[in-house]
């Protein structure tokens, strides 16, 4: 049986304290050393901030010292490229240069995948126009590809059956190692779901050439058991998913109490107006059993930020760890979600993969409908993707 893993995205305010090569209290900063608050085996970058960011004309592996023993995974910029041109300016990435990039730096790679949407509905000309430049790069990573070590994924995109079919039969030929899923919205089980039983419908997870099963984006309360269910259908592949959301420590200073629980904690200038009573932090994690004072998290230095994002990716750790130590026996695992006010929506996408896998993926988006999106299109008409 396949597991999960969470897969933190890195961030560049942590690129700058490995830069640094900081340490608080004897510990190291990262969280892939034997001094690390606690030890996690896999990691991923986005080729643009590789190459653009902190470590800037350096091999990233090098540059943060990351060991040959754990799993670097690569995002190929896709995003970044289409985030430029919504402005109006050209992003410095080539579809070659993110190729030779991965390359010389990761162990799972991803295809140059150019997003139909970023962060609105897109019309079915835009998911048209992302397919044919999409399309266009898979073609040269397949042509020009020299790591044959390095693991190298398709990508899947489509918010219904019928533009995932067009997506697929545009992509489904090329020779790689598996598949990342990019639906949108990322945060919705149902929709993640529907993902994973379309290649489980077309076969994929069959061929002995599908390695790695990748979620792009993900780590929500509500969709990682949903991630974990799916996971635990496929017997061989590797499944993971990442998201760089722990990082709002860094940014915003927010502090993730633990997922049975729910609400945040506020430090740095939101702490005196939101929580200026708390005297000692409501953890016993690594990270925090480290901190001798809470107001350490209130300075304004770039320890209170990495401490507090680490804090919290240490909360997606135990959380995945824990649905995916539950997932086999399916009571236990309702009866623990229910108890952590799980969404409706992520118990019923159980029901609708398990529908799915003995009836049919076209059945079971009849069967559950409610909880999806229309599964018709309209090519004739230019308006948003969800109104097909």
């Amino acid at each position: 049986m396949s597991k999960a893993e969470y897969v933190p995205a890195q961030g560049e305010q942590l690129s700058s304290v490995y830069k640094r090569k900081l340490e608080y209290n004897g510990f190291d900063m990262k969280y892939w050393t034997k001094k690390s608050h606690f030890e996690h085996n896999i990691m991923l970058q986005s080729v643009y901030y590789a190459k653009n960011g902190v470590f800037k004309g350096e091999n990233f592996r090098e540059g943060v010292n990351y060991p040959k023993d754990k799993t670097l995974v690569f995002d190929s910029g896709g995003f970044q490229i289409a985030s430029f041109k919504k402005k109006g300016e050209v992003c410095d990435l080539s579809p070659i240069d993110s190729l030779r990039y991965q390359e010389a730096n990761c162990d799972i790679g991803m295809n140059l995948d150019i997003p139909p949407t970023l962060d609105k509905v897109p019309t079915f000309s835009d998911f048209n126009i992302a397919l044919k430049q999409s399309v266009d790069n898979f073609k040269l990573f397949e042509t020009k590809r020299e790591n044959y070590k390095m693991q190298l994924l398709n990508v899947l995109h489509g918010e219904t059956i019928q533009h995932q079919k067009i997506w697929y039969d545009a992509v489904k030929d090329f020779n790689f190692d598996g598949y990342a899923i990019g639906m949108k919205p990322p945060w919705d089980p149902m929709i993640q779901a529907m993902g994973f039983m379309y290649l489980w419908e077309r076969g994929e997870y069959d061929k002995d050439s599908f390695k790695h099963l990748h979620f792009f984006g993900t780590s929500g309360k509500h969709v990682v058991p949903t991630l974990a269910y799916c996971a635990s259908k496929l017997k061989k592949q590797r499944v993971t998913y990442d998201s760089s959301s722990y990082n709002i420590g860094s940014i915003f200073r927010t502090y993730y109490l633990p997922y049975d629980i729910g609400p945040n904690l506020s430090f740095g200038d939101k702490f005196k107006i939101q929580n200026p009573k708390i005297t000692s932090l409501p953890c016993s994690c690594p990270v925090c059993k480290s901190i001798d004072d809470i107001n350490v998290l209130n300075t304004k230095d770039i320890y209170a930020g990495t401490l507090i994002s680490l804090h919290n990716m240490f909360q997606y750790i135990q959380y995945n760890d824990t649905v995916n130590s539950l997932v086999n026996q399916k009571d236990k695992f309702i009866e623990y979600l229910k108890k952590i006010n799980i969404d409706k929506k992520t118990l019923a996408s159980f029901d609708f993969v398990d529908f799915a896998i003995d009836h049919g993926l076209e059945k079971a988006t009849k069967k559950f409908n409610n909880w999806l999106i229309s599964q018709t299109i309209d090519k004739t008409k230019q308006r948003g993707i969800w109104d097909y």
